[in-house]
């Protein structure tokens, strides 16, 4: 016997209203196509499972052992659709996600806010530099991330949901370390900082950008290479250095901060694969929104 599924939903509403036009009417459907679904199914499992009459509609002693399966099976093909579509919608299942210490303040603005739209979603989340997030996200190992100047990278979507502005960095016995506002003009003969080029080529291109158009080409350190590179360099190797003020905490210490005037700026990119789903494009939005 092969019993089609669809079918147990009429017969448990026609169990419960016990007349064909109520049961028609919570259907949607009229009651001859409902007494056809009827008919189909008391076929399909060889037995009469309503006694009727013209003035009334009665379970039959097979009806009745039937309905109770017959509601579990309804309701679980309910539940199922209901998972299917909270998934689809994103509102449920796992959000696989990065951001760069210098993006964490404005991945957290978004990630409290998700929480409260999307309550049932699971957030798998990792903090790493940029250039380790771009990779992931390339190989499909993320779904969306938020980096510090990201570099263009074939697969990888990336767009520019903040702008922040930038201020210069020197160690603490550097003769900048006192100053006040310094424009970028007057930094030709410094030499800067720049971080370990596979994990963060976009900072170093955008350094370099910025120098170019301020009337020089950056003198940097030869090679700089491992995590704290760009660290190092300030700190203790008499480098001047571009970070923001959401960058900054991690390398505060022995560091001083002065203003850049005229201003310049560092983009925080958003990247995700070339076909992002409904809770990472979500994601996304909420951080394209988050205060400054």
């Amino acid at each position: 016997m092969t019993l089609d599924p669809r079918l147990l939903r009429p017969f448990v509403v026609l169990a419960e209203e016990l007349h064909f036009g109520r049961a028609a009417d919570r259907l949607h459907i009229t009651q001859p196509a409902l007494s056809q679904q009827l008919a189909r199914l008391e076929r399909q499992v060889g037995i009469r499972l309503l006694d009727r009459t013209r003035h009334r509609v009665e379970l039959s002693d097979a009806g009745r052992a039937v309905l109770a399966p017959a509601l579990e099976a309804v309701r679980a093909a309910e539940a199922a659709a209901a998972a299917a579509r909270a998934h689809a919608a994103g509102e449920a299942g796992t959000l696989r996600l990065g951001f760069s210490p210098g993006a964490h303040y404005v991945a957290q603005d978004a990630l409290a806010q998700l929480a409260r739209e999307r309550p049932a979603l699971r957030v798998h989340a990792r903090q790493d530099n940029t250039g380790v997030l771009v990779r992931l996200v390339a190989a499909g190992e993320l779904e969306v991330a938020l980096g510090f100047c990201a570099q263009a990278t074939d697969g990888v979507r990336r767009g520019v949901v903040r702008e922040e502005r930038a201020v210069l960095a020197v160690g603490e016995q550097h003769p900048l370390a006192e100053a006040g506002a310094v424009a970028l003009a007057d930094l030709a003969e410094e030499t800067f900082a720049l971080v370990d080029a596979h994990d963060g080529s976009g900072y170093n291109a955008a350094l370099r950008a910025h120098c170019r158009a301020a009337g020089f080409e950056a003198r940097t350190p030869a090679n700089p290479h491992g995590p704290l590179a760009w660290e190092t360099a300030v700190r203790t190797g008499g480098c001047v250095g571009l970070t923001t003020h959401a960058s900054a905490p991690a390398t505060a210490r022995g560091v001083r901060l002065r203003r850049l005037e005229p201003p310049i700026s560092f983009p925080i990119h958003v990247l995700s694969g070339p076909h992002p789903g409904p809770a990472a494009r979500r994601f996304a939005g909420l951080a394209g929104r988050s205060p400054a």
